[in-house]
């Protein structure tokens, strides 16, 4: 017999162009994982360590 995993897919969560960084808390509340902030720092995206959430930011 084999086991079948379901791998989700990350969210995808756009932000403005001119937003200098993100903060994510995994969006569970008490569910979620502590707080950290991500710094965009010259890239489009940057993605959590913790529940890998892709934060991208928008295009003109």
């Amino acid at each position: 017999m084999t086991d079948s995993m379901h791998v989700q897919s990350p969210e995808i969560i756009s932000v403005p162009e001119a937003c200098d960084g993100v903060l994510c808390d995994g969006g569970g509340g008490a569910f979620g994982h502590p707080k950290v902030w991500y710094s965009f720092e010259d890239r489009d995206s940057v993605e959590c360590s913790y529940c890998n959430r892709l934060f991208v930011k928008e295009g003109p």
